[in-house]
């Protein structure tokens, strides 16, 4: 039996209201439970109904908004939180995500990104779309500090999940201002983002073949989305864009790995949101674990599985002061995956233009990637392919203690 995508607007504005009734009546599996131009009475219409969605405005005074969604999203996780403002700067956007919203409209909207945005979230929400439909999984590569290794995890995994099932694998680059995948891989993009944005009427597998910078290594093939040309020309790519490109690229690619920005945007979100994984990347150190652990708490209050969060801790070193277990203890979470500390050979791949792979003394690190890929797309090595373990690590006495104090 199909579930019914259930919805309670708040909005002072009746115009808003009509559209978004409109836009949301058109679609099939939607029901409206109410709609209200309150926030005290829209948040007494939540407590009695217990709608999967709430679209809500950004008033004059946001923070009686931002007030009233964090009620919803501390009392109701389950509901997904929309917020639309005519101010979605930076700074509106963390303050909406810190309230517990999901997802962001900018004023004015039409009918047509109301429903984009209903087709972005409808599997997650369970509404009528069958799960089965969606075809390709994406892992989403993300950290809010650079210089942990975010890019070259990244481009080193989609090559190793490549290889382990055997087809090709899309990876996208959706740092728009300083994105560095076509550096990591010496290659000159064909279009980037902003082409296949401007031109998603007519994006389809074969566009995408045709558009995509392709790389190839004797073992893998990735077709690679690029960062704009141009830093201005990421201020022309949307967060509805972004939605478009991801689904496209799910229904054609079974992997898609997106590398990311460290702030957070609708853009980002919407990868966020998209992910099967997100692979959230930090290193065994105080400020990396603190800001992991305020990412954790950010997923947290955004409704985020936390089977969805994989932690990887990149650069590790056995034998530190600070431990795995520290770790674990410390934000309550399991570490996914450790990438050993080769510096050296990352660099040289780096340098080179070229994947881990093909530089010297990177077997170690190579086998830890296809060991990654392996337990992340479920797949077995085969007879001719199986991989050893990795040598046990040994670690010291944890010196954390409480530190951090609880989540």
């Amino acid at each position: 039996m199909v579930n019914k995508l259930t919805v309670v607007i708040i909005d002072e504005d009746p115009a808003v209201r009509a559209l978004l009734q409109n836009a949301l009546l058109s679609m099939a599996g939607v029901e409206i439970l109410a709609e209200t131009d309150s926030l005290v009475y829209g948040y007494e219409l939540i407590r009695q109904n217990r709608p999967k969605m709430v679209f809500m405005d950004l008033r004059t005074d946001a923070a009686k908004s931002l007030d009233t969604a964090k009620r919803i999203s501390s009392y109701f996780k389950e509901v997904m939180i929309v917020a639309s403002g005519r101010d979605m700067s930076l700074e509106m956007v963390k303050a909406c995500m810190e309230s517990g919203v999901r997802d962001f409209m900018q004023r004015p909207f039409d009918a047509l990104q109301v429903q984009g945005l209903l087709e972005k979230h409808k599997l997650a929400l369970g509404s009528s779309a069958d799960a089965g439909d969606r075809t390709g999984r994406i892992v989403t590569v993300f950290s809010n500090k650079g210089g942990l290794g975010k890019t070259t995890i990244a481009v080193n995994l989609a090559l190793a999940i490549s290889e382990t099932i055997g087809k090709p694998v899309a990876l996208v680059d959706l740092n728009l201002q300083l994105g560095d995948i076509t550096t990591f891989l010496d290659v000159e993009p064909k279009q980037t983002i902003v082409d296949i944005a401007r031109n998603i009427g007519r994006v389809d597998a074969a566009y995408l073949e045709a558009s995509l910078a392709q790389y190839q290594t004797p073992r893998g093939s990735l077709y690679v989305l690029a960062d704009p040309l141009h830093v201005e020309d990421a201020e022309d790519v949307t967060a509805d864009q972004i939605n478009a490109v991801l689904t496209v690229l799910r229904a054609t690619f079974e992997y898609v790995v997106i590398d990311t920005t460290t702030s957070f945007d609708p853009k980002t979100l919407s990868a966020l949101d998209f992910a099967d994984h997100i692979l959230l990347v930090s290193m065994v150190n105080l400020p990396s674990i603190r800001s992991s652990q305020r990412l954790l708490n950010l997923f947290e209050r955004l409704g985020y599985d936390p089977q969805k969060i994989k932690l990887i801790i990149n650069r590790f070193m056995p034998g530190e002061e600070i431990t795995i277990e520290d770790v674990e203890e410390t934000l309550e979470h399991p570490v996914f995956w450790k990438i050993p500390n080769h510096y050296s050979v990352v660099m040289n791949a780096i340098n080179r233009g070229v994947p881990i792979s093909q530089v010297e003394n990177s077997k170690a690190l190579e086998k830890n990637f296809l060991e990654l890929a392996h337990k992340l797309s479920g797949v077995l090595p085969s007879a001719h392919s199986a991989l050893s373990a990795l040598p046990a690590l040994t670690e010291p006495k944890s010196i954390l203690g409480g530190l951090f104090g609880k989540r």
